[in-house]
């Protein structure tokens, strides 16, 4: 299938927020020069004010996180291919092809909306999902080929009694290991995922729930979900 580049505004928005917080930051920097950028805003007046230091000091931060971190996407939006393709072998962006088996490490950053696909050959695909129209279903289309082609190596090697890591988790033959604790097939009750939310981010997490007691893990710390929840699915069928 085929996903048209569209534009962030979000990330637009946001870039110009933190321009405009710069803007600020210079007026009252300018102040004691009696040079007045904002002179109806920032005055001799408004900066002996006592909220003024105030101001000064939080304008560069939220200028660094609305430009650098929530505004990244507008940067990318500008050198991006207009074009995102994923076939059955592979996806395509720009002069780049990517195998879907060469994939290595899939780890999807949810607070961000970035998928990162690391490949055999060392390198690191940032899918900005937010960039690409129906991201829904484009991330769908990923992880569904991603975990199909790394499933059948990570039974393999379960099935060798080996320990499969998938980031923040690992998985053996007899259930999951989190924080050097094994937490076996039989003591679990339910997995789900679960979304909180703490103002402009999203964080999304795995509960899974044995003997009653529930452990919270982040899925931005997972890798190779996708291949992790097809081996749950066929493991814990019921759930």
């Amino acid at each position: 299938m085929s996903h048209a580049r569209i534009f962030p505004r979000h990330s637009f928005y946001c870039v110009l927020g933190g321009l405009a917080a710069l803007y600020v930051f210079c007026a009252m920097m300018l102040v004691p020069a009696k040079v007045y950028i904002l002179p109806y805003l920032i005055t001799p007046d408004f900066i002996h004010h006592r909220g003024a230091i105030v101001v000064l000091f939080l304008a560069v931060p939220a200028a660094i996180y609305l430009i650098g971190w929530q505004g990244s996407d507008f940067f990318a939006w500008l050198r991006a291919p207009g074009r995102l393709t994923v076939g059955a072998q592979g996806l395509q962006l720009g002069d780049r092809t990517l195998a879907f088996a060469d994939v290595t490490r899939f780890r999807h950053r949810h607070n961000r909306n970035q998928v990162l696909l690391g490949s055999r050959d060392g390198k690191t695909l940032r899918l900005r999902l937010n960039l690409w129209d129906a991201s829904d279903v484009l991330l769908a289309e990923v992880e569904e080929a991603v975990g199909d082609a790394m499933a059948h190596e990570v039974e393999r090697r379960l099935h060798a009694g080996e320990t499969v890591k998938f980031g923040a988790l690992g998985m053996q033959a007899d259930g999951l290991v989190h924080k050097g604790q094994l937490i076996a097939w039989s003591s679990i009750d339910t997995i789900r995922t679960q979304s909180d939310e703490d103002g402009m981010e999203v964080d999304e997490h795995l509960v899974i729930v044995a003997h009653g007691k529930s452990r919270k893990i982040d899925r931005s710390k997972l890798d190779n979900e996708p291949a992790l929840m097809a081996c749950l699915m066929q493991r814990l069928p019921a759930h």
